[in-house]
């Protein structure tokens, strides 16, 4: 679908994209970088193809207006969750320093286009979108895209991020934390491990880090040095990252912080268990229950919340 607005456009085009003859194909395309991580683009306009040069795409600007912009795109049946979504996430504590600066644009999309369902065996929940179709309902350039579906049956993080409203609410919350650089903490089951967990940026994000840590070492400072590197928030952990254990050769640590009472709460640490724990050492910064590990609460702990709100403003030019 191609959306004939650029006269009401030209003066966010750049002058090339401005000629005669450019068509605006869709806003917000999806690229992947050489990380293999999924990067949204501004706007993309196709100059009509030459007898020497064929189409030729150009990357309009994102807005930068102080505001963070976002469009929801949601069948018929869906429209009411995404404003009812969007109750949830204005009201969030972890969003209250920014939430004036939020703009969100409701498109109805056609359910049929949208073509939305659970197409990834190795992950039955995950949905799939015509991204294509679904944004080429912009009009105007936005910082993200989110999906809510009444067909399928569960979610998709991720550039665009998708949901299916047959799912509680703070879904989308989840698989938008997803985009703004925060990962699963839940285990993955193998099938997904294998899937997933060779993607560099799901090895080590702000909020999960997985790596071959060395079996056992002599003291706590140790073991924090060795790995600092690999241990995005490794600046903020007070608490020790080694655990005694009984070994064939005595008593030796090994890494992780102590799971206990004493360490139930917001300190940070570095706790073992997160989502590709099945197939390296895997460890998050809290021992508690976040939105990343489990739907049953909506919480966003200050480490999350830094990496999120500065992700947001990087985007957004702030």
């Amino acid at each position: 679908m191609i959306i004939k607005f650029l006269l009401a456009l030209l003066p966010l085009l750049p002058a090339q994209a401005a000629r005669a003859g450019a068509e605006l194909v869709f806003y917000d395309s999806i690229e992947m970088n050489s990380a293999g991580e999924a990067v949204l683009k501004g706007g993309v306009y196709k100059q009509p193809v030459s007898a020497n040069k064929g189409a030729q795409e150009i990357a309009a600007p994102m807005p930068v207006d102080g505001l963070y912009h976002m469009r929801f795109v949601a069948d018929a049946q869906s429209m009411a969750r995404a404003h009812e979504y969007a109750d949830l996430l204005l009201g969030h504590p972890a969003f209250a320093s920014v939430s004036g600066r939020f703009r969100i644009e409701y498109v109805q999309g056609d359910a049929d286009l949208m073509k939305c369902g659970n197409t990834v065996p190795q992950s039955p929940r995950i949905i799939t979108c015509d991204k294509q179709y679904i944004l080429s309902l912009g009009t105007v350039p936005v910082h993200m895209t989110a999906v809510f579906t009444s067909r399928g049956s569960g979610g998709s993080g991720g550039a665009v991020p998708i949901v299916s409203i047959d799912y509680p609410l703070p879904v989308m919350l989840h698989e938008m934390l997803h985009a703004w650089t925060l990962q699963d903490e839940y285990t993955y089951s193998d099938s997904e491990a294998a899937y997933y967990c060779n993607n560099p940026r799901i090895l080590k994000s702000p909020n999960t880090t997985s790596f071959a840590a060395q079996e056992t070492y002599q003291s706590d400072a140790e073991a924090l040095s060795a790995n600092r590197n690999n241990i995005p928030w490794a600046d903020s952990i007070r608490l020790p990252v080694t655990t005694s254990s009984a070994t064939a050769s005595g008593a030796a640590l090994v890494l992780g912080t102590p799971q206990t009472t004493e360490t139930a709460g917001m300190e940070p640490g570095l706790y073992s268990g997160s989502n590709c724990s099945r197939k390296m050492p895997s460890f998050r910064p809290y021992n508690v229950d976040t939105i990343m590990k489990t739907l049953s609460t909506t919480l966003i702990p200050p480490i999350h919340q830094k990496a999120v709100l500065a992700e947001i403003a990087r985007v957004a030019g702030w």
